[in-house]
């Protein structure tokens, strides 16, 4: 009878292991659908790349060090031009910004480039100019022919004929008129030109013909408005157009050469004033840095000053003579 009722018990647990494992199968079956359901319900929902990391961002999980401020040092350094909108001016703010903040009008200058009224106060200034101190000028070469030993005395009496026939006639109302205008357009063209190519050309820099050319018109205004103001006084009083007004008036140039004379005299204070507010206008322009915008408008000036001017005063002293 007991190892029947043990039997009987066996029989029993074999059941009961037997339901459960055929429960657990069916339980782990179960998991299994529901898993690869949610495993197609995923697929069907397009997921959110995550953006590349970063080399920084990858340096920092591996450990690597970075130096500090790095980013911030090339972002100072790197040229690039200024992206930020810029306020309205009208005509006499620009005029007015270029002596008290060159900076403003240049970045307007940039996106609406314009040139027509400082290139009209030029010409307009031009004129008048050559009108009330056109004497003085014919007077200066005059003076400067007389006291030139070199020249022949029967060559330099037909020369002082035709510069005192020159007072009078046509050519005294051409040259203003006529001869000046056209004078300050030529230059304009002219210079711009030069550092449009070198700021394209040789400096690699995009920009512009109209844009340099706005540039050049609004910072020579310096020159144009605030060194006539200032001499155009002392001219008339002096009677004289040889208003010094550079290094040359501290320094004794009576023992000097010509050409270093002339140098030096080169050095005029508006003169100076005038490249370095067109270079910050050259380095705006083209995105360069302040520091290589002026040094290449220097550079370009003193080779003019050295080839161009210098050289082309000694050739005619040494025609004359």
């Amino acid at each position: 009878m007991i190892e029947d009722n043990e039997k009987k018990e066996q029989e029993k647990g074999g059941e009961k292991k037997g339901e459960d494992s055929q429960e657990d199968l069916e339980n782990i079956l179960d998991s299994l659908k529901e898993s690869d359901k949610v495993g197609k319900e995923e697929k069907k929902v397009p997921s959110q790349e995550t953006p590349p990391e970063s080399p920084s961002e990858k340096k920092r999980e591996l450990g690597e060090p970075e130096p500090e401020g790095l980013e911030q040092i090339l972002d100072s350094i790197t040229e690039k031009p200024d992206l930020e909108p810029v306020a309205d001016m009208n005509v006499l703010q620009r005029i007015i910004g270029i002596f008290t903040g060159p900076v403003q009008v240049f970045k307007y200058l940039r996106v609406k480039p314009d040139f027509l009224i400082p290139l009209f106060l030029a010409i307009l200034i031009g004129i008048a100019s050559g009108f009330v101190f056109y004497d003085i000028a014919i007077n200066d070469q005059i003076t400067r022919i007389e006291q030139n030993d070199r020249i022949p005395d029967d060559q330099k009496g037909q020369i002082l004929d035709r510069m005192e026939q020159s007072k009078t006639g046509s050519i005294r109302l051409l040259s203003p008129l006529l001869f000046g205008p056209l004078g300050i357009i030529v230059i304009y063209v002219l210079i711009t030109l030069v550092f449009w190519f070198i700021g394209n050309v040789l400096l690699g820099g995009k920009a512009k013909y109209k844009q340099v050319f706005s540039i050049l018109s609004y910072s020579y205004l310096i020159i144009i408005i605030l060194e006539t103001i200032v001499k155009a006084p002392l001219i008339l009083s002096k009677q004289t157009l040889k208003i010094d007004m550079s290094p040359g008036v501290l320094i004794d140039t009576a023992g000097m050469s010509e050409t270093l004379a002339n140098f030096i005299g080169s050095f005029d204070i508006f003169h100076i004033w005038f490249l370095i507010v067109f270079g910050i206008g050259f380095s705006i322009i083209y995105g360069f840095s302040k520091l290589k915008g002026l040094v290449s408008v220097f550079i370009a000036w003193l080779l003019y000053v050295v080839v161009f001017k210098i050289a082309l005063a000694s050739l005619t002293a040494g025609f004359l003579g």
